[in-house]
């Protein structure tokens, strides 16, 4: 996960540092020779008005001048150390040779071109006004970056705790907590669902399943095959059989039963196929779901944010789920959708078992992300 954007990031941090530090080297060297030439300087303009010497004379002259060569080198080492162990602050044309590496690295990993940008703004910002210790002056650029990722990663304020949510949902008196699951086939919809359901479960919920996807082959039965796996009852009707109609009797059967949260599942279709957005649409008016949550691979590039966008135009969508990101190499755009849509990501979908299942949060993405400062 996150494997291509973890090594440029880390290429660009560890180039531009070193390339920093030679540099400060370089100028306590440049500003000794300065120095040095100064000194000799005085020294020759001295000598033309020193009177002629003996034999001994001029060998106590050449010991001095050894012990002054011996004094240059200390000092030139002395120096060096000193801008080694200094703070430095670098220059605007520094910073943005910097802000171009990361945002080269960024975009070569998918991140969005509006996310990258926020992100070389931010990185800017805190480096423009900060003094960085030239002895550890990568991992204050690792800190820098962390910092301006957890920026930009940070959860929208209409973030929802999914499992927080729903609990207190029930708290309340308004169980069932409905819950609509929408996206494309091949995504893992219908795993995503049963991995819910298995989180719901072992915190005390009585979920069920409604196989409201009666479109595609098979669905109805991998709902069944995964309801069985996690305990958790399955309400279905035969293919061809409306959705709505299906949801409405799961709604029905959970009222009667005593279970506290309903999973939706929906016929996997595109955000062009009118004909299943009116479906759907019929589902959201007359189910009236709690929350409707779209489940994407974050292996889909930049297209995934194109269907969300269309979707949010007929449906409102609360949250987005994330699955195959252990399949993500790259990984910028798990981390570039929720800037992009304005919609938070709520879990990553990280393998094929009911745990692998990862809450969204920002710390944990970064410390992915980011390389260690070895």
């Amino acid at each position: 996960m996150f494997d291509s954007l973890k090594k440029k990031l880390s290429d660009a941090i560890k180039s531009f540092s070193k390339s920093e530090e030679r540099k400060v080297v370089e100028e306590a060297k440049e500003e000794e020779k300065a120095k040095e030439r100064v000194e000799n300087g005085g020294m020759q303009e001295n000598k033309e008005h020193v009177p002629q010497r003996n034999s001994d004379d001029k060998h106590d002259a050449r010991e001095k001048n050894e012990r002054s060569d011996k004094g240059i080198k200390l000092s030139v080492s002395t120096n060096i150390k000193k801008a080694i162990f200094s703070n430095v602050k670098l220059s605007d044309s520094d910073i943005d040779n910097f802000t171009d590496q990361l945002r080269v690295s960024m975009l070569e990993s998918d991140v969005s071109f509006e996310v990258v940008e926020d992100f070389s703004e931010q990185v800017r910002s805190l480096l423009g006004g900060r003094k960085l210790s030239s002895k550890n002056l990568q991992e204050e650029l690792v800190g820098t970056v962390r910092e301006a990722l957890l920026d930009i990663l940070k959860p929208s304020a209409n973030a929802i705790d999914l499992m927080s949510f729903i609990p207190e949902r029930i708290a309340s008196g308004n169980a069932p907590v409905k819950v609509l699951f929408l996206g494309p086939n091949g995504t893992g919809k219908t795993t995503t669902i049963a991995k819910i359901a298995y989180a719901l479960k072992n915190k005390g919920m009585h979920p069920l399943l409604s196989a409201s996807d009666t479109f595609r082959a098979a669905a109805i039965e991998q709902t069944e095959h995964h309801g069985n796996a996690v305990g958790v009852p399955v309400i279905k009707s035969s293919y061809g059989a409306d959705p709505t109609s299906v949801a409405f009797d799961a709604v029905a059967y959970a009222k009667a039963h005593g279970n506290d949260v309903v999973l939706i599942d929906s016929a996997g279709r595109q955000e062009t196929n009118k004909n299943l957005i009116g479906e759907v649409q019929k589902m959201h008016r007359v189910i009236k779901p709690d929350l409707t949550i779209y489940v994407g691979e974050s292996v889909s590039g930049g297209m995934i944010a194109e269907q969300i966008a269309e979707f949010n135009k007929f449906i409102k969508i609360d949250g987005i789920i994330l699955t195959k990101l252990d399949c993500d190499a790259k990984g910028g755009n798990s981390i570039s959708i929720s800037k992009v849509t304005g919609i938070p990501v709520l879990f990553f979908g990280t393998g094929e078992k009911y745990t692998d299942l990862v809450p969204y949060d920002p710390a944990k993405v970064v410390d992915m992300i980011l390389p260690s400062a070895g």
